[in-house]
């Protein structure tokens, strides 16, 4: 009776951890909500691709598919569905019948649309050579075989040639459609709120923001620097500090050879800044040449991988995203101009465009010798956009690693700091950095030593003679 008793209680636990289980799998999966597909010749995800897939993270989690990997039971456990095709061809049967039965917001891009139900009913058109799409004009003319939708279709935007319209972004029912994918301009500041409402994504409220003071260098004027960190400070505007400790020019310029600016520097590394290292030599270098000195840089300029985050000037990316294992903040509303008349235009200008784009990162330039006046005019454009929110990097969880430099920094703050230099190693590094000096100074301990042997030996040679002269005196007696 009792292993009976035991056999329902083991039979009734298993059935229990069974449906625990499936529970469990099936809310992990029901965490899924977009599924990008893309149909390429190569069957590799293209740059329109990647620049979706960071326009859709900006909203929510993104898995990336080939639609070869397609088929109804996957796309289940996604809620929104976006499909890329980059070439005419047919879809696979698996991929279209999956896609048809999909009933939540769907999105097509590019060609083969009248292979999918919602479509089957379109015309394809000729092909024409569009000039712009709705008010944003093309840099480039661009091909593209045009549809001609059904009346019950509705219609969100036009593109036009020289001199016709046609319907361009379509809605039909549960599913959308976009001509084709031109990322360009100031297109690349429209396309992301306009898919966010073709797919119903909740819009991201807020903008992350952050000011970098740049071009800190051997050559920086003190005083100038201290005015524009102080005009910040006072207006509770957090900035970085970016340096380039070893410039290389004709020769090479040392930060050092400011020693006010060290001084400066090392106050505000005291005093909870963030400093990003730019290098115009050996990154690793440049950490141990600021490391030596008290400054501690926990973010680098460009790619190394000593630093878990980066900062990337020059690109088109509009969001913080994370690549090979960093995280990269992008300068996205570039820098405050070096001109006589109105310097911080081009970058009202540029703040403009990115607050359209939800979820879009701000990161302005600010280089260390601008006037002092536009730290005014920035922060009263902050202070008009609430949806701005500024982030202080000495409070974000960062990492540098070397082989004798390690730096933890924690959203509190603080920096916990490893040096491990040996004295020959130390000794190395300041004959790089001062050659001269170093064997100026080798020169006289050089010197030194011989004085003091000669003073030495000098002294031996007269306790020697006087002991002699006491000798034959005593002898002679």
């Amino acid at each position: 009776m009792r292993s009976k008793h035991c056999l329902w209680l083991i039979m009734g636990w298993l059935c229990f951890y069974t449906c625990d289980t499936a529970t469990t799998v099936l809310a992990a999966d029901a965490d899924k909500n977009v599924a990008l597909i893309y149909m390429t010749s190569n069957k590799q995800p293209n740059d329109d691709i990647q620049a979706l897939q960071h326009i859709l993270q900006a909203y929510t989690s993104v898995d990336t598919i080939a639609i070869e990997d397609v088929h109804q039971q996957m796309l289940q456990h996604y809620q929104r569905v976006v499909v890329v095709n980059t070439y005419s061809t047919a879809m696979p049967a698996k991929a279209l019948d999956a896609l048809n039965q999909f009933q939540g917001p769907a999105l097509l891009i590019g060609d083969n649309a009248l292979q999918l139900a919602p479509f089957a009913k379109w015309q394809e058109k000729q092909v024409v050579e569009l000039r712009a799409i709705g008010e944003e004009g093309l840099v480039n003319p661009v091909q593209w075989k045009s549809v001609q939708p059904t009346a019950d279709a509705q219609i969100i935007e036009w593109a036009s040639t020289m001199n016709q319209s046609y319907p361009f972004v379509i809605q039909q029912h549960n599913w959308s459609f976009i001509g084709i994918f031109i990322n360009e301009g100031a297109l690349q500041y429209e396309w992301p709120a306009i898919i966010g409402e073709l797919l119903q994504l909740p819009r991201p409220s807020t903008h992350a923001a952050f000011v970098v003071l740049t071009d800190i260098n051997m050559k920086t004027n003190v005083q100038k620097l201290e005015e524009v960190v102080t005009a910040f400070a006072d207006r509770d505007i957090p900035i970085a500090l970016e340096v380039t400790p070893i410039m290389m020019n004709e020769k090479i310029d040392y930060l050092h050879e400011n020693k006010k600016l060290v001084s400066y520097l090392q106050k505000l590394q005291k005093e909870g800044y963030a400093f990003i290292l730019s290098a115009s030599n050996s990154m690793e270098q440049s950490l141990h040449y600021l490391a030596l000195r008290k400054i501690y840089p926990t973010i680098s300029v460009g790619d190394s991988a000593l630093f878990t985050s980066i900062i990337q000037r020059e690109n088109q990316q509009l969001y913080m995203s994370q690549m090979n294992q960093h995280l990269i903040y992008p300068f996205t509303a570039g820098t405050i101009a070096h001109t006589a008349t109105n310097p911080f235009y081009p970058v009202k200008q540029q703040m403009d465009l990115l607050l359209k784009v939800p979820g879009s990162v701000i990161g302005i330039q600010y280089p260390a010798y601008s006037h002092v006046a536009y730290v005014q005019e920035l922060a009263d454009y902050l202070n008009r956009h609430p949806q701005i929110e500024l982030i202080n990097f000495r409070q974000t969880k960062q990492q540098v690693k070397s082989g004798n430099v390690a730096i933890v920094q924690h959203e509190n703050g603080e920096q916990t700091v490893h040096l491990s230099f040996t004295k020959f190693q130390r000794l190395k590094i300041l004959f790089d950095e001062r050659p001269f000096e170093v064997m100026l100074w080798a020169l006289v301990l050089i010197v030194s030593l011989f004085v003091i042997l000669f003073f030495i030996n000098t002294l031996r040679l007269r306790i020697t003679l006087r002991k002699r002269l006491f000798e034959e005196r005593k002898s002679n007696g």
